[in-house]
């Protein structure tokens, strides 16, 4: 008898380990998510000869694999949104959803493979695609950062001796390569970082050995070395930077919790109340800049974010008032991580402090 009743016992407290069920009187409210596009092939070179023939798509664009994978974390958000927690339809209605993406081709791909795991199928099999919007990237201040101005760079042109505050973006990979190129990295060509890691994943390209055993680990912590460097973030800490890469996302986010929280108080909303799940798709600058405003970059241990990483922002009303759970699901593989920030920062009036230093609701100046 004892001894049932022990292993009784055993299997309640795995149970209960595995999934604390949500309070009675905890309602969840919004869910705001920004992605990072699926697999694609380095913007400038391959990594081998015959990398082209399978990404055929060329240079920068999404590869078959970033199609699946997309999808595959599509389905994982249907997993938790509409089947667990029954907070939006799985038919897709247009007034609960909203999807905005960045203008580049990858991205947009990567939006609507997404939105096919997420939606599934019509009864006659056929996908439901909801409308992705965007703008053109000269007037996409929301999710595409313009990396040709020359302000706000004084502190990287001093620190890694360049010769002036033009083209900065790639000068400064250039002079970190010099500087920072991981001994693990020495039998590779430094140009061929970007795409060394975009390939490795790619089960039909097998790349040089000293490839492999660069992309695995030392180029993906010095390639988040230079994404941190161009949003501004991390010890490469720079306000106007990160202002320009986040500032109008981030004034987004924390506008539309406000108006969710005020319409859950007040019968009549103004329209647009009813969406409660935005997707904005972009690139891993964004990313990364985001997780350093709402301090949960520590999340990603120094590594670069994988194709597909998501951040995403739930906002809860409580008992006691709203909160905002904030995780990082870093690829189609990944679990939902909740960060540390939101479990010490929980209230929505603590995530306003924190997130309204770079929030900017007016494009901002870039001279060129």
């Amino acid at each position: 008898m004892t001894r049932s009743i022990v292993l009784l016992l055993a299997v309640v407290t795995s149970v209960a380990g595995k999934a604390a069920p949500k309070k009675d009187d905890d309602e969840l409210q919004l869910v705001q998510v920004l992605i990072r596009h699926g697999d694609r092939a380095a913007t400038d070179q391959f990594a081998t000869e015959k990398s082209g023939e399978v990404l055929f798509r060329g240079l920068g664009e999404l590869s078959d694999d970033g199609i699946d994978h997309a999808f595959a974390q599509g389905k994982q958000f249907r997993d938790r949104y509409v089947d667990d927690l029954k907070f939006i339809d799985g038919r897709y209605i247009p007034s609960e959803v909203r999807f905005r993406a960045s203008p580049v081709s990858r991205v947009l791909m990567s939006a609507g493979a997404f939105s096919t795991g997420l939606f599934g199928n019509t009864p006659k099999g056929h996908p439901v695609i909801p409308p992705i919007y965007t703008k053109d990237y000269a007037d996409d201040s929301l999710l595409a950062t313009a990396f040709d101005c020359t302000n706000g760079w004084d502190d990287i042109v001093k620190a890694l001796n360049l010769s002036s505050s033009e083209n900065v973006a790639s000068t400064s990979l250039a002079a970190m390569e010099n500087v920072m190129w991981p001994d693990t990295c020495k039998g590779v060509p430094s140009t061929k970082v970007d795409a060394i890691i975009a390939e490795l994943p790619n089960k039909l390209i097998d790349m040089p050995k000293e490839y492999n055993k660069c992309a695995k680990d030392p180029a993906k912590r010095f390639m988040y070395e230079y994404i941190a460097l161009l949003g501004g973030a991390e010890i490469h800490y720079n306000e106007e930077r990160l202002n320009r890469t986040v500032g109008m996302l981030t004034d987004e986010l924390l506008t539309n919790m406000d108006k969710k929280a005020a319409c859950s108080l007040n019968s009549t909303c103004d329209m647009g109340s009813s969406e409660k799940f935005r997707v904005y798709y972009a690139h891993d600058v964004n990313v990364l800049a985001l997780a350093h405003v709402f301090k949960t970059i520590d999340m990603f241990e120094g590594m670069t974010p994988a194709f597909s990483s998501a951040l995403i922002f739930e906002l809860w009303k409580k008992k006691d008032g709203h909160h905002v759970k904030v995780f990082l699901k870093n690829g189609q593989d990944a679990e939902f991580k909740e960060s540390g920030f939101s479990k010490e920062y929980s209230t929505l009036e603590a995530v306003k402090t924190v997130g309204s230093k770079y929030a900017i609701n007016e494009k901002m100046q870039c001279n060129h």
